[in-house]
């Protein structure tokens, strides 16, 4: 039995009435990428899926084995579209869309369109990766924000560490300013009243003979 796969697309031609991609997963498919998630089944670890022969619509294996991203991006076809997907040494799944150079502008087109429908056949995958040819499991570094990086292969992160700000700080207290002295007007009288009086005895005891 063949899967259709559940994509759709919208036709503009019918009113927005969403319509199936119409891409043909072949069982075989599926049934190879089991072996790529089969823990005991170590002689596949990779698969890769394009058009089968000159068909527009069926999707079938192109090839398989094992030896990681690594052999599967040595494997890529030439001058057409393709899916996969991949083991990694975690124990992880990947899946990738390649379109390689010389690929016909139609069948590009098409298989944008069947992307996630032949993708999603290949279950279980943590996320979809951009396979190159020559690429190998060390350069899945994948940005997960703020510009840190995160190995798809280990999950680690070199994303720095956050530094906590104390909660409900209390807010700095002005300093206080001195008052200025305020001198009452008595006490302004009797200075100038005591201040007189100096001058005054200054004054006698100069012409005192």
């Amino acid at each position: 039995m063949t899967m259709i796969a559940g994509t759709l697309q919208t036709d503009p031609r019918s009113g927005g009435v969403k319509k199936s991609s119409g891409v043909n997963v072949l069982p075989i498919v599926a049934e190879s990428w089991n072996e790529v998630r089969d823990d005991k089944k170590l002689d596949v670890d990779w698969v890769i899926a394009g058009y089968d022969g000159n068909s527009k619509t069926d999707i079938t294996i192109l090839c398989k084995g094992s030896g990681g991203i690594g052999a599967c991006s040595a494997a890529l076809p030439e001058g057409t579209a393709s899916f996969g997907g991949c083991r990694l040494s975690s124990g992880r799944f990947v899946s990738f869309f390649y379109v390689a150079d010389g690929t016909p502008i139609m069948q590009k087109g098409r298989a944008s369109m069947f992307k996630n429908g032949v993708l999603n056949t290949l279950e279980g995958c943590d996320m979809e990766i951009e396979m190159k040819p020559g690429m190998v499991e060390a350069d899945l570094l994948l940005s997960v924000g703020d510009g840190g990086n995160a190995d798809v292969s280990t999950g680690s992160s070199d994303k720095p560490p956050s530094i906590g700000k104390p909660t409900n700080p209390k807010p700095a207290q002005p300093k206080s300013k001195p008052k200025p002295a305020i001198i009452s007007q008595d006490e302004s009288t009797e200075t100038s009243k005591a201040n007189t009086s100096d001058a005054s005895n200054n004054i006698d005891v100069g012409v005192e003979s």
